[in-house]
């Protein structure tokens, strides 16, 4: 999972860094490169010609419905077909929901590293914690680069045994916190600041499912003390022609009229 994640994180930062100035501009394109290919798999995956009947045939019951609205009977045996008719469209369509659900998902695990937070800028400050159970609060450390300063803390929980700083982004660049118990290297936080559109994360896990989702937080190591780690990270504001929009919304109304404006394009029956 965690090669597959790097492979689609690599392929979208070369996709999209180009367009980091512009976020909407890249929110765009990758609506319109996400329409092209969900329409192809969705037309290699269904059988084209019975879903245009079947499809016809659902529109007609809905317009005989509206002929005979007056007439009880004759809407119910309407009623009865029409369901066995959006029953046989449901069954050809389903198998392309199926196969299109991977790829949709690692798409937008991708937009949401990117879309939904953004990295630090210059001279703002944050805060970093890692949780540690088992350990010694007190030996616990942060180490900083050069490009990070540590303005407070550690502050302790002895009772959750999570540990705190604040810290603050002295230059661009990706800057690397290490988190010590005593003598012990525990883990590492990388940190990155600047203008960039790149995958980003909050709060970091150890299992499969969570490195699918956020592939922009690094996962914990298997033999790591370390239970959480979180790095808040400042939410990313997008505006569309002055409209601001969350990103799902935003790539849902581009993808939905790309897809629309494409359709007959790529003969695609939907």
């Amino acid at each position: 999972m965690r090669y597959l994640n790097d492979g689609m994180t690599k392929f979208f930062d070369l996709l999209l860094g180009p367009l980091a100035a512009w976020p909407a501009l890249a929110m765009i394109l990758v609506a319109v490169l996400t329409s092209v290919w969900a329409l192809l798999l969705f037309k290699a995956v269904t059988p084209q010609a019975k879903l245009t009947r079947v499809r016809d045939r659902l529109f007609g019951h809905i317009y005989e419905m509206g002929l005979y609205q007056d007439h009880l009977r004759i809407v119910g045996r309407i009623q009865w077909d029409l369901a066995r008719a959006n029953l046989r469209y449901l069954s050809l369509t389903l198998p392309a929901l199926v196969v299109l659900m991977v790829p949709m998902v690692l798409t937008l695990a991708q937009l949401d590293g990117r879309f939904a937070h953004r990295p630090l800028q210059v001279e703002e400050e944050t805060v970093f914690s890692v949780t540690l159970p088992a350990a010694d609060l007190a030996q616990v450390a942060l180490r900083a680069p050069a490009g990070l300063a540590v303005v407070a803390g550690p502050v302790r929980d002895i009772k959750t045994g999570a540990v705190a700083w604040r810290i603050r982004a002295g230059q661009p660049g990706d800057h690397e916190l290490v988190v010590s118990d005593g003598d012990r290297e525990v883990v590492r936080r990388t940190v990155p600041v600047g203008d960039r559109l790149i995958a980003v994360g909050e709060t970091s896990g150890g299992n499969w499912l969570h490195t699918l989702l956020y592939p922009g937080a690094p996962p914990l190591p298997g033999d790591s003390p370390v239970t959480a780690m979180t790095l808040r990270l400042p939410v990313r504001t997008t505006s569309y022609l002055g409209l601001s929009m969350d990103w799902l919304v935003a790539f849902m109304v581009f993808s939905l009229l790309a897809g629309l404006a494409i359709k007959d394009v790529l003969r695609v029956s939907i």
